[in-house]
């Protein structure tokens, strides 16, 4: 345990000197980087303590040195941070590393990642070993959201609630497990801190922030603070901002424009942005499907007017296109995905602001977000042995992850190395706490309606989205009668 303690102080205080400090002009991998406001107080160790300071209320166990093995895909970047074997000097992989060690130490296990070079490998190799009654070749399951819920759609996976020491009401899990993705005291597939994708993939808004004061467009956090950010607002800048900074008389990406979006998942989250999520809770907690409503009819032609009526709108279809444009200066604002920040932004010169998607109007309560679905969802095999000593590991590595590894993915380096001042900390925040989980989504597996919209969105012709549902009405609400089903047949 010395050892942890020494690890875990000095990665601190690397974590806090590191990511606060102004890139210099010789530092070739950040002097891109927005500085850092000096005039605005940088974080206090304490705030970081704080979260030390969480108990976790594990009981003590030595597990012999059992090895704790994660199975996922290395078509997600955050594989990386699962099985971390040296320190590297760069943030969130030692704050891994000291992740581990902690648990390691503490329980007598080894964390162990089981590689699958894609996702539908992933499926089934998880399928194969439930089928064949394996419960000893992996732990615990955490890949992509949409491939995964095909696996827990099968039955394949145990209720969390029945898995010892997993506690959803602490801080390291997602309050979406407890509100939108338990029915009838069941659950599947969870979201927890150790599944740091659950942060990066949070969407967003990116703005230019030295664009934004050459147009004049006033302060967009106080239009955000105000509640008037809007899909009309967003009209209104595209009404205003749009530049042929090509001269070829061609509406391309050569020029310069107000919003830049892919039309895929950029597209897709509007859908939840404006309030109109697939399943929801009635006014007695009950499970409702409410897809499709007049509400959903004037969302979507409000959006599809934005993002095909407007000269100062540009989209492409291909991921990453919006914020390739964003980067390369053209356009003021742009749909993205706040792990954006610690990649594509690292070398944009302009200072950058980020803000959560609009409303649908003024009148809409709070902002609303989703997750891409690259995301990691978390699970646990029917034929799993040794629960105790999964749900013990797991829930450490969870509340480890919220001490460790956030604090150098989020609070230190996301906010203050790659964001410019405390009110850029205050949006990213906002757009994580905005973030929905909707069991409509999560257990889509491409069979449901979740990824109409987008579809629909892209199409020129601008398709009677009502017409649209009638066609697929039935066969998308068989789909998901059998996925309430999941939750509330009898065992």
């Amino acid at each position: 345990m010395k050892k942890t303690a020494a690890l875990l102080l000095a990665l601190l205080l690397l974590m806090l000197s590191a990511c606060s400090e102004t890139p210099t002009a010789t530092d070739s991998t950040q002097t891109a980087a927005p500085a850092v406001d000096e005039t605005e107080p940088a974080p206090e160790p304490e705030e970081i303590n704080s979260r030390l300071a969480e108990k976790d209320n594990l009981p003590e166990a030595d597990f012999e040195g059992r090895v704790f093995t994660v199975i996922g895909s290395t078509d997600s970047s955050a594989y990386k941070y699962i099985e971390v074997e040296d320190l590297t000097g760069e943030g969130v992989n030692d704050a891994a590393f000291a992740r581990n060690t902690t648990v390691e130490e503490r329980f007598n296990t080894k964390i162990a990642f089981f590689p699958n070079a894609d996702y539908s490998t992933c499926s089934q190799t998880i399928t194969n070993s439930v089928t064949a009654g394996d419960g000893g070749a992996f732990d615990l399951i955490q890949y992509h959201v949409v491939e995964n819920s095909g696996v827990a759609m099968k039955g394949y996976y145990l209720n969390w609630y029945d898995v010892p020491n997993i506690d959803f009401t602490r801080s390291w899990w997602s309050d979406s497990n407890i509100n939108d993705l338990t029915i009838n005291g069941r659950c599947f597939l969870a979201m927890g801190d150790f599944a740091i994708s659950t942060i990066g993939g949070t969407y967003c808004m990116y703005y230019d922030k030295q664009e934004a004061q050459n147009y004049q467009i006033e302060d967009l956090y106080e239009v955000v603070r105000e509640g008037r950010l809007t899909l009309d607002f967003l009209k209104g800048l595209a009404s205003q901002i749009y530049t042929d900074k090509n001269g070829d008389g061609i509406k391309n990406e050569g020029d310069y424009f107000a919003l830049a979006s892919n039309q895929r998942s950029n597209f897709n989250t509007y859908l939840w942005a404006c309030d109109n999520q697939i399943f929801s809770r009635d006014d007695t907690g009950e499970l409702t499907y409410n897809y499709f409503s007049e509400h959903l009819v004037n969302v979507y032609d409000s959006c599809w007017d934005l993002l095909n009526s407007y000269e100062g709108v540009w989209t492409g279809f291909e991921h990453g296109s919006a914020i390739s444009l964003f980067t390369n200066y053209g356009s003021l604002l742009c749909n993205g995905t706040l792990d954006s920040a610690t990649s594509s932004l690292v070398e944009f010169e302009h200072d950058y602001g980020v803000i959560p998607y609009p409303k649908y109007d003024e009148a809409q309560a709070e902002y609303k977000t989703m997750v891409d679905g690259y995301h990691e969802a978390m699970a646990v095999a029917k034929t799993a042995e040794y629960l105790e000593f999964i749900g013990t590991v797991t829930e450490a590595l969870c509340a480890e992850s919220y001490k460790q590894v956030m604090p150098a993915f989020f609070d230190v380096c996301l906010k203050q190395r790659y964001a410019s001042s405390p009110a850029d900390a205050e949006m990213m925040d906002l757009c994580v706490a905005s973030r929905v989980f909707d069991l409509g989504y999560v257990y889509d597996n491409w069979k449901g309606i979740s990824f109409s919209f987008e579809e629909l969105l892209r199409d020129p012709q601008h398709q009677d989205i009502t017409s649209y549902y009638q066609r697929k009405k039935k066969v998308v609400e068989k789909y998901y009668s059998k996925v309430v089903e999941l939750f509330t047949k009898d065992e």
